[in-house]
């Protein structure tokens, strides 16, 4: 894990910002507009916690899946501000967070997040997209562990809330190579 990161995630109308910096996290999550407030957000973080920007090792932005607004603007402040500061950086999807953090070992699961207008973007294997809930159960094996935010329209026992909560992605910063870029993943 590198020593100090920046980390970025915005979905619909909640933003979070979360630094790893000298092995302590400090975070802020707000039901806010992203585009119009999480540069604020990250800079009053910084501030109030005297976190040196010339001290971040690395940047870890959310890719989706959600909202279009939100997931660029987390990527546009997450790619600025390592461009800025000649850092690299990397996106990660919502799918990987909730795996990585949620499901143990290499159990089959299917991961099922909420989404807009009755739909639940969905991670099967390689297989995502967004559907209706009611046409992803034939494609969801029996076997399968569910988990995510949208597991109750499948009686699902593995529910998942806070996935949106950016200190989640610092479990992925040993991605953050001078090759790794941030990109969105959209349904």
């Amino acid at each position: 894990m590198k020593k100090n990161i920046l980390a970025v995630s915005a979905c619909l109308k909640r933003c979070s910002v979360a630094f790893l910096y000298e092995e302590k996290i400090y975070e802020v999550n707000e039901c806010i507009d992203a585009a119009a407030n999480l540069v604020w957000l990250a800079d009053d973080l910084a501030k109030t916690n005297n976190i040196d920007f010339r001290k971040i090792d690395g940047v870890i932005s959310a890719s989706g899946p959600g909202s279009f607004t939100g997931i660029r603007a987390a990527q546009s402040f997450a790619k600025g501000f390592a461009m800025s500061l000649k850092l690299p950086s990397v996106g990660v999807s919502y799918f990987d967070v909730i795996r990585k953090i949620y499901v143990p070992g290499d159990v089959l699961s299917v991961v099922l997040i909420n989404g807009e207008n009755d739909k639940i973007y969905y991670k099967i294997g390689d297989d995502f997209g967004a559907a209706t809930a009611e046409s992803l159960r034939d494609k969801i094996p029996n076997e399968a562990v569910l988990v995510g935010d949208a597991v109750d329209a499948f009686s699902g026992i593995i529910p998942v809330t806070d996935f949106r909560d950016a200190k989640h992605l610092f479990h992925f910063s040993d991605l953050i190579t001078t090759e790794s870029e941030i990109s969105p993943l959209y349904t």
